[in-house]
């Protein structure tokens, strides 16, 4: 984890930005680059796309290196959108990015939330509490992705 990383919410103007780090965090997973420009070509990063979510970025020094996008739907709030660009990976950021998210999402009131995962992944997810609800169909590219979601439980209250 970098020290001086924080969590702030997106500009609904840097929509090109975060289309860079999600176009990079897929490629890092070694999907043909033909295939990913495609896939980020069909990603809503515009200004009113970002306001339309709760969208919040993770930056170091100024500088956006993670976002993740919630979709608020009552009872189950959908997680769109958990990218880290790739010198940051494997650095507790997606970590502290989920985490927000999780808590952002029962301050919505959501009971779970959901979200389709990168099948690579689905590991990393399942470390932080996630667990497979079951298969979307194939989509557009034809991939079978994973639904995962966890349950959210009530604060704890600490007692003074």
């Amino acid at each position: 984890m970098h020290a001086g990383m924080r969590i702030r919410p997106a500009d609904p103007h840097e929509g090109e930005r975060l289309r860079e780090i999600a176009e990079a965090a897929k490629r890092y997973w070694g999907y043909h680059a033909g295939w990913v420009r495609e896939w980020a070509a069909h990603g809503d990063f515009s200004p009113e796309a970002i306001r339309a979510k709760d969208v919040f970025v993770a930056e170091v020094e100024g500088r956006a290196i993670a976002f993740a996008a919630l979709i608020s739907n009552g009872d189950v709030c959908f997680l769109d959108d958990l990218w880290v660009e790739p010198p940051w990976i494997g650095r507790g950021i997606g970590s502290r990015l989920f985490r927000f998210a999780v808590e952002r999402a029962r301050e919505l009131g959501a009971k779970r939330p959901e979200w389709e995962a990168e099948p690579h992944a689905v590991g990393f997810y399942e470390k932080l509490g996630g667990l497979w609800l079951r298969d979307n169909p194939p989509n557009a590219w034809g991939r079978v992705v994973p639904v995962m979601g966890i349950t959210l439980t009530p604060p704890l209250i600490s007692r003074p």
